[in-house]
């Protein structure tokens, strides 16, 4: 399945703590529905789909949005600032000092 982004949606992404439904758009953490407006869960997803790599912000811009500016650093540190809020997790997408962010569900 592929989004109107281009993300190509797979199974479910599960790890202990999370999983991530793209057939339903929702994010479960203890059988507890959580929903992410559409760029947030593409962020979440894409991260999911690279576990333990450090992906820049122009990558995930580029992945997500298909595009590239200057400055995206601040698109995208806002959208992980708000899923990390939404799902009441921290520590779900770690940043990576000077090189990006890294998912860590």
């Amino acid at each position: 399945m592929v989004n109107e982004c281009g993300i190509e949606y797979y199974a479910i992404i599960r790890s202990n703590r999370i999983a991530i439904d793209p057939r339903r758009f929702l994010v479960l953490i203890n059988e507890e529905e959580y929903e992410l407006y559409p760029k947030e869960f593409d962020v979440l997803y894409y991260l999911a789909m690279h576990p333990d790599w450090v992906l820049s912000a122009d990558q995930i811009y580029q992945a997500v949005w298909h595009d590239s500016i200057y400055g995206c650093e601040h698109v995208i540190y806002n959208t992980i600032s708000q899923i990390r809020k939404k799902l009441n997790m921290p520590d779900v997408i770690k940043t990576v000092r000077n090189r990006g962010y890294r998912y860590a569900g």
